[in-house]
Formats: C-alpha cells, structure tokens, sequence
C-alpha cells in the first residue's frame, strides 16, 4: 500500500487539531512512537518501512500497539527528555513532499524555553525521525546515515540537519495558470498514481478539483479512496477508486494503524494459541491419566490382601509371590497369586494392599468428578482456540489474553474492579438496541445465560462453532429498525463463526427463552421456535461505517 504527498498534507491538517497542546508522555515501541497530549489525544509515528505515516490513535489502540515492543528505539529517550512537557507550536508539510514538521516550545523557567523541531520523512523503507535543536542541528534521530551510506547527506547527532533531495516537477499554482494534458503529470505535491486517474477527466474538471488542493478547502472535506494499492484523497470519487469508509481525519489508520495492529494482533494471536494448545495438552494427559485410575479395579487388591490374610499359615518370610486359594465376590473359590515385597512380613505385605485398595477407590471417587470438570474445560479451550483465530481488532482480544491470563497487556486502571472479571464479550449500541457478542465458551454462556432476558433475540451461525449474539430493544423499533438489527446481529454471528470467509452465512435465531444449555455439541445449547437468515459476514462493520 502506497500513498503520495497529497496524504501528507492531509496529515498535517488533521493533526493541526494538536496545536497548543502539551506533550504528557511518549512511548517507543519498535520502528514506532506515540506521543500523548494532553486531553488524551495519541499521535503515532511510524517510519516502518510497510507501516510508515502519522495518525491519531485511541487509548485501545495505543495500548494494543505498545504491549508487546520487541524493542525500544534509542531515539525515544531523547523525545522524552526534550519533548515531555513541551507545547506543539505547529505541524506542517514541508515542500510540498512526503515531510512533517513539527515546532515545539518548552518552558525552562524565569521566562525562558527553549525550541525543538521534529522532522518526519515519510519515505517508506528511507522512513526517518529526526530530533533538532534551535539551530537545526540533529540530537538524534531513529536512523543514523553515514557519508558512506549516503553521498548527499547524513543524519548523524551533532550533524546539521539536511532536507532529502527536492523533486524537480511544475509547481501547482503554475500549472493551474496555463493547465495541458501533457503536463498534468509533472505536478509536484501530488502522487504519479493520483495524476494519472485525474487525467482520465476533462481537463477544465481536473483544473477544477486540483485548484482545491493546498488550498481552501481542507483537504478533511476531501473524499478517502483507493486508487489500486494507492491511497489518496480527491475532492470527489474518481473513475474505477474504490472509497474508504474511514474519515477523512482519520485515513492514515488504513495505511499505518491497521496494517500495525494487524501484524500486532498476530504476534499476540500465535502466543494467545501457544498457550491454549498448551492448556488443551496439560488437560488432555489429565483427562487420560484419570481414565487410567478408573480403569483399575480396587477389588482385586481387597481379595488379594484378604487372601494373604486367609493364608497366612502357609505364607513364609521373604517369598516375592505366592499362589492361595481365595473366595471371589461371585462366591467362588478360585487360585490367586499374589506378588509380594519379600522385604516385608505376609502381614504388612497385606496391610500394604489393604492401604492402595482404600487410596484407589478414594481416588476413583474424586476422579469421576475431576474427569467432568477436566472435560468441560478441554471443550472450553477447544472453543477458545476457534474464538482466537477468528477476532482480529486490539480491544476484543485483550480481553480473550485477560481471561488466558497472558500478562504484559495494560489494562484501564479506571475500569471497576468488578468490571475486570466478566467473561470476554463485545457490547454495541445502535441507540434502540443493545447488542451483545460472546467471544469464549465463557463469553457465550454470560451473554446469553445472565445477561439476556427471555424476550430477548438469540443469534448463532447454524451448525458451526461460533459466538452467541444477544439482541435487546430499547424502545419499541420501527420496521426498518428490526430488520436492521437482524442482519446487524446475523451479521457478527456470522463473522465470529468458522465461516467467515464465505459470502454468506446461515445463521438461526430465536428468543433468548427458547434456548437451553446443554453438555457439549455445537454452541453447547439446543434451541427451538427459531427462524434462519442468510447473514453477509462483513455487513455489520458497514452498517457501523455508515452510521459513524
């Protein structure tokens, strides 16, 4: 995925919203670094090679993208130490190229503060974060380039701070002045693939829209779209783009953010399955270890001692096993022989029997019903496992490592204490209805067992192991309302199921009163009095698009 200077100047305009604001902390996590201001705001820098560009992200976001750092950059230390406290003076694109700067003024007391600037080139795998002083000479930057490296210029602390080279292309306004086909291509500020799809207009339409870059309007009342792998922005759909649902503000998450937290979300996806195939494992050996004990038969232990007993005439010191005739629980006289430790007396050879003959059948006892428990939790990490591989955004599956118990992921320390051991599960409000999304074998059985009400709507993909959606009315919906609702619901049932990659997805649904649990099977309920639909996996995050 690529994107030009036109979506840097997009950047620079929606983080201007930061302008004023103060600097409270800075994370560094691999090839990237988040800055929060303060009112909460979080500004992500990424000179990644794949991820690289500037977005505000949420706290969530933040969290999911600092948990588990490989490493921290050097270059960290030194925003933390120049730049905490400091006030964002400015952000702006710098000639027009893929480069944000951004001025900072940090007071140092008896009315005095000192200046720093941030230089970002955004330049895929040349990505680059630059730390200067007052005079524009470099405190650090993330990537250090020595002469040998590069003959035009380093990037080295102490050096003086160099601009890559300038793109030699017609700049705007001249092109507006005397606009031609043949030149449109030649415009600097603007990315190649972007010029090429405006060529395809008329030229007074394309004289049109381009006179509105760098320009009034903001480039946040342009449309988001995708030109191929190219990501842009342009005053109104062009020919064969595909739109971005994404806000304007916000369309650095599609190039940086989500390709982060997805390349995040795996990391954390195969440690959250090592884990649970380890539990799976350790409870598989205890399920086969407890079938062992039950298997035997303390019986033959009592007869065997109550033989030794019987015979102890004939029994002499030190034999290490004997043949004795012995009554069987049939009433049958019948030859047993008896292994025995020749180092005991026939006696304690017998008091040892009699004492494994009473520790088994204790065993046995406690292990019928260990073996029940040892099976529902197989069944429930089994499902957990189904549950992994299938929910992919930061804030759902922090919630399946909590309940996996995997540390390193930061938690709201505002969330109530009560609130940090409900089973994972999702929770949507489309404003007339509450809805609520299941997201582990334990996530399933609180939404619909406690949480719903009778009356409330049941959702689960038919036949396939998946997640129990609960729908609940707040008011008294309109037609549209429900119908919307049902898909909406249908909808995540089918994408938090085994067959999410399918265009559609049979999904039954009923009230929440005909449903009840049962040991094993799919979703581990039988349900009757329900109607079927066939639900569009991806609908429910469109619905939620058009909506916001």
């Amino acid at each position: 995925m690529s994107f030009g200077p036109e979506l840097v100047w997009n950047w620079s305009e929606s983080i201007r919203q930061l302008v004023s604001k103060k600097i409270q902390k800075i994370d560094g996590a691999g090839d990237k670094v988040i800055a929060t201001f303060s009112g909460g705001a979080h500004l992500l820098l990424s000179w990644g090679a794949q991820t690289c560009g500037a977005v505000i992200v949420s706290e969530t976001e933040k969290k999911a993208l600092t948990a588990d750092a490989a490493y921290i950059p050097p270059l960290t230390n030194a925003l933390k130490s120049h730049l905490n406290g400091a006030e964002l003076v400015d952000c702006r694109q710098v000639r027009r190229d893929k480069i944000l700067e951004f001025s900072f003024r940090k007071s140092v007391g008896a009315g005095f503060a000192s200046e720093r600037t941030l230089v970002f080139e955004i330049m895929e795998r040349y990505s680059n974060l630059i730390l200067l002083d007052e005079n524009g000479t470099i405190l650090e930057a993330a990537k250090h380039i020595h002469p040998a490296d590069n003959a035009y210029r380093s990037v080295l602390p102490g050096q003086p701070y160099a601009l890559p080279p300038v793109f030699n292309g017609i700049p705007l306004e001249n092109w507006l002045t005397e606009p031609s086909t043949e030149t449109l291509a030649k415009i600097s500020g603007i990315g190649a693939p972007l010029l090429q799809a405006v060529s395809k207009l008329e030229l007074q339409d394309a004289q049109k829209y381009l006179a509105d870059f760098y320009a009034a309007p903001s480039p946040l009342s342009f449309v988001p779209q995708r030109l191929g792998k190219y990501v842009t922005i342009f005053p109104v759909l062009l020919e064969g783009a595909e739109p971005i649902s994404e806000k304007p503000e916000s369309i650095g998450a599609v190039t940086t953010l989500l390709p982060l937290l997805g390349t995040n979300i795996g990391a954390r996806r195969r440690r959250a399955e090592e884990k649970i195939k380890r539990e799976i494992k350790r409870r598989e050996k205890q399920a086969a270890d407890i079938e062992k004990l039950l298997a035997q038969n303390p019986e033959e232990l009592r007869l065997k001692a109550e033989a030794i007993i019987s015979n102890l005439w004939q029994i002499k010191q030190g034999e290490k096993e004997v043949s004795v005739s012995v009554w069987d629980e049939e009433g049958k006289l019948r030859q047993e022989t008896v292994a025995l430790n020749p180092a005991l007396s026939p006696q304690q050879n017998a008091a040892e029997l009699f004492k494994k003959y009473k520790k088994i059948a204790a065993s046995q006892k406690r292990a019928s019903a260990l073996l029940e428990n040892v099976k529902e939790e197989l069944e429930e990490y089994n499902e957990q496992l189904d549950f992994a591989a299938l929910i992919d955004d930061a804030d759902a599956f922090a919630l399946i490592e909590r309940e996996l118990g995997i540390t390193g992921v930061e938690r709201s320390k505002k969330k109530k204490k009560e609130e940090a051991h409900l089973p994972p599960h999702k929770r949507f409000d489309l404003a007339y209805a509450l809805v609520f999304v299941g997201l582990s074998a334990k996530g399933n059985r609180f939404v619909t067992f406690q949480t719903a009400t009778p009356d409330d709507f049941w959702f689960h993909a038919q036949g396939l192991p998946g997640a129990h959606v609960i729908l609940r009315f707040n008011i008294a919906p309109g037609e549209k309302q429900i119908l919307d609702a049902i898909d909406f619901c249908a909808s995540l049932a089918a994408w938090y199921s085994k067959a999410r990659e399918s265009g559609k997805v049979r999904v039954d649904f009923t009230k929440r009163k005909y449903v009840s649990p049962i040991k094993g099977g799919i979703a581990n309920v039988t349900y009757k009095e329900f109607e079927s639909t066939n639900a569009d996996p991806r609908f429910w995050k469109e619905f939620l698009a058009e909506r916001s």
